[in-house]
């Protein structure tokens, strides 16, 4: 037990006590204030990483279609997809990296089956197609 000081007229517990109530209030409102502030950055970040999914998702082609022309449709519908998708990024940087990556892919060269193609031949166009993408997408200092 605490011995009271006998000026105090036993109040001290009583102080110690609202201040430690008056101390955990405040913390409670700063933990509260500082949790929306990250939850605000860490929503963005989530939206930012989901885009650049659904983005690299639509970017990936069949390495030996059996239709040529039916395939270079297809890619220039899901570059059209890219495009109006370009719209819901939350900086300019990404938005320009989905614009350029649409723009490659309208350019791609779809080579169908029996073609001189190769595997590494197609990793190494697929990664010249995603660049741009990659760059913003995988970098730390654009979530910032």
């Amino acid at each position: 037990m605490i011995p009271k000081e006998p000026s105090a007229g036993g109040g001290g517990r009583r102080r110690t006590r609202t201040g430690a109530v008056a101390a955990a209030v405040l913390a409670a409102a700063a933990l509260t204030v500082g949790a929306g502030g990250c939850q605000d950055v860490s929503t963005k970040t989530a939206n930012r990483v989901e885009l650049c999914a659904r983005i690299v998702g639509k970017t990936f082609t069949n390495p030996f279609p059996d239709d040529v022309e039916k395939t270079k449709k297809e890619i220039r519908e899901r570059a059209d997809e890219l495009d109006s998708m370009a719209g819901q990024a939350s900086d300019e940087k990404l938005r320009t990296a989905i614009k350029e990556t649409a723009r490659k892919m309208r350019g791609a060269e779809v080579k169908g089956k029996g073609s001189s193609r190769t595997v590494i031949g197609y990793i190494a166009d697929q990664n010249a197609l995603l660049e741009d993408l990659r760059k913003t997408c995988l970098n730390r200092d654009d979530y910032k």
